[in-house]
């Protein structure tokens, strides 16, 4: 993984180039030793050095390496760089600076460039309902726009945190969410209440906790064919490390209602995920994990882990598609009961994600709780344990694994009311 700091320089070269093929603020130009030095392929996403993911997206930008222009290199010299200095330069033109750097920054600056999968974003925009104080559902159409940070999907209600890098900011992010009183006035009256399936006597509310995987470079450059099918294994893998021990939490009966009886649509059901702008968005979870911010971070983190050891598996096998998934499956129907040959895709029997499709679809669709026993919770530990990333995640692993300890009727019972439980700072599971 090439992950190094360079000096970013403002080129009057590159802002007076103006052949009609080239454009000059999409490329990053370096030379040849800079190029070797740091081991870049074609192209490297560029981003400020800040602890805000905010900052970091906002300044992030992909771009093609080109050859540097001689004059830029000189100029330098005589302003005496050092041959170790000038081995670290990048020259942009003064509109892709400022893009990165902000108007307000000096000439030059350390910032991080990656052409891999350092510092993956995740994203996330779980469901909730609304409740009256008559225990009746307030459809959140009726009180909340379509779009914004606090918004509705449907007749329910939606929070949409900015993406961040880290869980904890991620948690954060959607906790300052809740508690903004601009984005919230129109609901404050209501009880916001996390959930996995609800059912009045008008229709039924199938709730989804979706998440959201931003790309490495190279994935992002994928044909879009062959990162559908990449999708697929991914998605595969965090379904069986993920979704099957979270349905301890939704439950037999609420998890089943979800995925195959729901008269507004099954949702959650295995091989279920959507391509957004490229990226995946995973949406097997129900809503349930934002019950309270505690539950919230062991989940994500827990998914972050995965995230990252898939993009290093990946990686590791330079993004070669027959690891990914198997070009003879590209006719196949993989999420149908019969199909039992995931062993035969390389990356998922990496992960040791092989369970047949058939057990899988018995296990999530059936969301069979009672499956989930202490050896089936101690058998998943062992193997969230050896994975590569389990030494930086690993105290979100060890929180979700206790937290799965407990009964089902244990989540069942406990007060899923948002505002007590991310605004009042209530214990979970006391």
């Amino acid at each position: 993984m090439a992950r190094e700091k360079l000096i970013i320089v403002q080129s009057a070269s590159m802002d007076s180039n103006k052949k009609k093929d080239r454009n000059e603020h999409s490329l990053i130009r370096m030379s040849k030793v800079t190029r070797n030095n740091m081991n870049f392929d074609d192209s490297v996403e560029v981003y400020p050095v800040t602890k805000s993911t905010e900052k970091r997206m906002k300044g992030a930008m992909l771009l093609d390496i080109f050859q540097a222009f001689s004059t830029d290199i000189k100029k330098l010299r005589t302003e005496g760089f050092t041959d170790t200095e000038l081995n670290n330069v990048g020259f942009v033109t003064t509109k892709t600076f400022n893009k990165i750097h902000g108007v307000t920054e000096k000439n030059s600056g350390n910032i991080w460039v990656t052409d891999d999968i350092a510092d993956t974003i995740i994203g996330a925009d779980p469901e909730f309902l609304l409740f009256d104080n008559n225990g009746e559902v307030i459809r959140a159409n009726n009180v909340l726009g379509y779009h914004g940070p606090i918004g509705c999907d449907g007749a329910m209600a939606e929070v949409r945190p900015m993406p961040a890098i880290q869980p904890e900011e991620l948690v954060e992010n959607m906790e300052k969410l809740f508690k903004t009183k601009e984005l919230v006035e129109a609901i404050e009256s209501y009880n916001w209440m996390a959930g996995c399936y609800y059912k009045d006597g008008a229709r039924d509310y199938p709730i989804g906790g979706h998440i959201h995987i931003g790309n490495p470079i190279k994935v992002a450059n994928m044909d879009s064919s062959i990162r559908r099918r990449f999708f697929v294994s991914f998605n595969k893998i965090l379904d069986e490390l993920l979704a099957v021990p979270m349905i301890k939490i939704d439950g037999s009966s609420l998890g089943r209602a979800r995925r195959t009886e729901c008269t507004m649509g099954k949702y959650g059901y295995f091989g279920e995920f959507r391509i957004c702008n490229g990226r995946m968005e995973y949406r097997t979870l129900s809503g349930m994990w934002i019950m309270h911010p505690t539950l919230a971070i062991m989940v994500l983190g827990t998914a972050k882990a995965i995230i990252d050891e898939v993009f290093r598996h990946v990686a590791d096998k330079e993004y070669k598609s027959a690891y990914t998934y198997h070009s003879k499956f590209n006719d196949t129907n993989v999420w149908k009961k019969d199909f039992d040959l995931w062993a035969q895709i390389p990356l998922c029997k990496d992960l040791g994600c092989t369970k047949s499709s058939d057990k899988m679809i018995e296990l999530l669709h059936n969301s069979s709780a009672t499956k989930i026993t202490v050896p089936y919770l101690k058998s998943w530990y062992g193997r969230m344990k050896k994975l590569s990333t389990y030494k930086q995640y690993g105290k979100y692993i060890d929180g979700l694994y206790e937290i799965l300890k407990n009964s089902t009727k244990t989540f069942n019972n406990y007060d899923k009311r948002i505002q007590s439980n991310w605004l009042e700072d209530k214990k979970f599971l006391d």
